[in-house]
């Protein structure tokens, strides 16, 4: 099992899962996910530019897909949701705030803590214009992964001999980790 699951950390799944990852992170995954995103990095030395690209590629469909659902599912589905997270007002300024300001608001929420989904939802739920909410999500989210990438690189390597011994037990405590603040939103929600 550890073998396997060091090639699969190693191998080529590593592109495609890094797109799947980052959609998951824009789209319905609502905790951080650095845990899983830096071991990746730290572990494949040549392809951390390619992981870093995939993640952004992946984050922009998922954005993509909260910005449908606030254009066409905003009162059935993202308020009720927004309310059971406690994030009912927060949810209605930003739909107001990108209504009036646009860009930048949009830009911030990409790397701040705000919840990004419920922002990218509610860009679509405001109508916001297409094209500039893509570039909008792309630059703030691609100065997000393109920094840790950038910090994994410089520093993450000192480390590397280490990293690359215990990869597996550091996956699975990032995952652990990731599973773990996931669990806790969800039950004190």
């Amino acid at each position: 099992m550890r073998k396997r699951l060091s090639k699969f950390l190693r191998g080529t799944w590593v592109y495609p899962s890094s797109v799947v990852l980052g959609f998951l992170e824009g789209s319905f995954v609502v905790v951080a996910m650095e845990p899983l995103f830096i071991p990746m990095m730290v572990t494949h030395k040549r392809g951390i530019w390619l992981i870093a690209a995939g993640l952004l590629a992946g984050n922009v469909l998922g954005a993509l897909l909260m910005y449908a659902f606030g254009m066409w599912l905003d009162q059935p589905v993202i308020e009720p949701l927004a309310s059971w997270m406690g994030f009912s007002e927060e949810y209605h300024g930003m739909i107001d705030t990108i209504g009036e300001r646009g860009f930048w608001p949009l830009f911030l929420i990409g790397i701040t803590p705000f919840p990004f989904q419920l922002g990218t939802a509610a860009a679509g739920a405001a109508g916001y214009n297409l094209a500039l909410f893509v570039a909008a999500v792309t630059l703030s989210r691609g100065l997000r992964y393109f920094a840790l990438a950038g910090f994994v690189r410089l520093l993450g390597y000192r480390a590397r001999d280490f990293l690359e011994k215990h990869e597996v037990e550091i996956f699975v405590l990032g995952l652990g980790i990731f599973i773990g603040a996931a669990a806790y939103m969800i039950l004190t929600a």
